[in-house]
């Protein structure tokens, strides 16, 4: 008899992990012989369908979020990120806030649910001058971005920069897209009566979508009629046109049109998740194939659900459309599935056909197609808002979301510019004398440069032994061959005396080598100094001197 219990670990906190989690929380929290494992990159999870809202200031960002651990009480929840999944020995290797260590998560049974990435590298341009709106922090930042250049507008002189300022471009017809854009042209227009010189001059808000007609899930005569609202609101909406390229100054079309403007959203640019890639499973497209009862195809013990996974559509045919409503039903049914394989029950296929579509396309107006019914303007915008309303997660939730509809009708919007910056942004650190900063065999994760004091550079033999390699002193620095190399630490810093330094992240670093040639040709230069000390003390097995 297996004393062990069951080890069910969900990876992917969006609407199909969370769904998952909570099922098997609630059906195992007194089963002893099941022990259930759920692991997010963030704490918290986040109603995307109310981030245009949040970018339009009609909700405060915090109200759409719910803690999971609050959420999914009956699990044990790692707030971490998946390094790699080894299906040989099943387990799935993680790192959590402190990104110089890995721990391992055995699993007998894996839910696969990672989502999408965004992916804005398409296009020239459209990564360094676009504004993706996919999560809260996204969300977040274009809301500050638009209030910044409505602030900038206000106090500039010359007209044609205003106009630049106060154009907004968004690209992609979709759900997100045509949802965010109508928010960001009310919202703009509700506010300019606080930016005189702005209001002289007026907004221009422009829609760009590649196909013949916006929303394309929804029958043709609502996306007409959602076109007609937009457009009667001033939108514009350009179609069959693609974007050729993003510069800081606008957008160029593929009709070779030019558009000047100091703000482009994209709601484009999904791609699969690069785990996904890594593991030797079956996919199509970057998605893993699963089967009709959410298992991946071939395999008994591995399932997906979610945007990252292929799942046949019994009801209608082809495949579930990845939205929120097939996502956390999926997590449901697969939840009850694996219980079902541990138990030695009947597994039941997943299906569901879809409640409808509903789209809000600015103040009061929406379009809506549900059960076969087709439904427009301030009926659907109502249906809107309770439908979300009861799928928001937490009476808490519901109730200041509520109340942010509630207040935006009697005071305008909240404008204030919430930049959150720090008394000092770079970061720096103090080490007393004896202190090491890095140890040999963590994974690297900042790149140092010291201020002042001194470092010897050791390495430590398997039998404890000590051998010192160099010694760094003000003005150099250590660390960057295990980022570039992606390798663990080669050595041991250590201090010889109090130490400041200034630190690098892994992401900052990998910027400032990409994008200044000054420190990438220095960088090289360094790296091929400690290759050339390698090939010279081969013989004695020397190790890399920076760490």
């Amino acid at each position: 008899m297996n004393s062990r219990p069951t080890k069910i670990v969900i990876i992917g906190g969006g609407f199909a992990g969370v769904s998952a989690a909570s099922e098997l929380g609630r059906r195992t929290r007194r089963d002893p012989a099941i022990d259930v494992h759920f692991v997010s990159d963030e704490n918290y999870f986040v109603f995307q369908p109310m981030l245009p809202e949040v970018v339009s200031c009609g909700i405060e960002p915090s109200h759409i979020l719910n803690p999971i651990r609050q959420l999914c009480r009956h699990v044990n929840f790692h707030c971490a990120q998946i390094k790699s999944i080894d299906l040989a020995n099943e387990s799935v290797a993680l790192v959590g806030a402190d990104a110089r260590k890995t721990s391992t998560l055995q699993y007998d049974h894996l839910i696969v649910c990672l989502g999408l990435t965004i992916d804005l590298g398409r296009i020239p341009g459209m990564a360094e001058h676009s504004l993706p709106i996919k999560t809260l922090g996204d969300a977040f930042h274009l809301r500050n971005h638009v209030i910044s250049r409505l602030e900038q507008a206000d106090i500039e002189p010359d007209e044609q920069i205003r106009r630049k300022l106060l154009t907004f471009v968004c690209v992609g017809g979709g759900f997100s897209g045509v949802e965010t854009i109508a928010e960001l042209h009310d919202m703009v227009r509700a506010v300019l009566a606080f930016y005189p010189r702005a209001q002289a001059t007026g907004h221009r808000t422009v829609l760009v979508h590649s196909r013949e007609r916006i929303l394309g899930e929804l029958d043709e005569p609502l996306a007409i009629f959602a076109q007609k609202k937009l457009r009667q609101k001033g939108i514009e909406i350009i179609l069959n046109t693609r974007l050729s390229e993003v510069t800081a100054d606008g957008v160029v079309l593929s009709n070779d049109t030019e558009i000047d403007a100091a703000t482009v959203v994209s709601s484009v640019g999904n791609a699969p998740h690069p785990m996904i890639a890594q593991l030797d499973l079956p996919q199509e497209r970057g998605r893993l194939l699963a089967d009709q009862f959410l298992r991946v195809k071939d395999h008994t013990d591995i399932w997906t659900l979610g945007d990252c996974a292929h799942v046949p559509d019994l009801q209608r045919g082809g495949l579930c459309p990845p939205t929120a409503q097939y996502a956390m039903r999926e997590g449901t049914r697969c939840a009850k599935n694996v219980l079902a394989t541990i138990r030695n029950q009947r597994l039941r296929p997943f299906k569901f056909g879809g409640l409808g579509q509903l789209a809000v396309i600015g103040h009061h107006s929406g379009v809506a197609q549900v059960m076969g019914l087709r439904i427009a303007g301030m009926p659907a915008w109502f249906l809107w808002r309770s439908v979300y309303l009861m799928k928001l997660p937490g009476l808490r939730a519901k109730i200041r979301v509520g109340l942010d509809w509630a207040l935006d009708v009697f005071f305008p919007r909240d404008i204030t510019k919430l930049a959150l910056h720090r008394t000092e942004a770079l970061r720096r650190a103090h080490y007393r004398q004896g202190e090491c900063i890095i140890k040999q065999g963590e994974i690297g994760d900042k790149f140092y440069i010291i201020e002042s004091g001194e470092v010897e550079i050791i390495r430590e033999s398997e039998d404890g032994t000590e051998k010192r390699l160099a010694t760094r002193a003000a003005g150099d620095s250590f660390g960057e061959v295990a980022l570039l190399r992606d390798t663990t630490r080669t050595a041991t810093v250590r201090c010889l005396t109090s130490v400041d330094v200034l630190t690098f992240g892994r992401s900052d670093f990998t910027t400032l080598v990409q994008s200044y040639d000054t420190l990438r040709i220095d960088m090289e230069t360094r790296m091929q100094a400690i290759a050339d000390q390698d090939r010279q003390n081969a013989s004695q097995e020397s190790p890399r001197a920076d760490g």
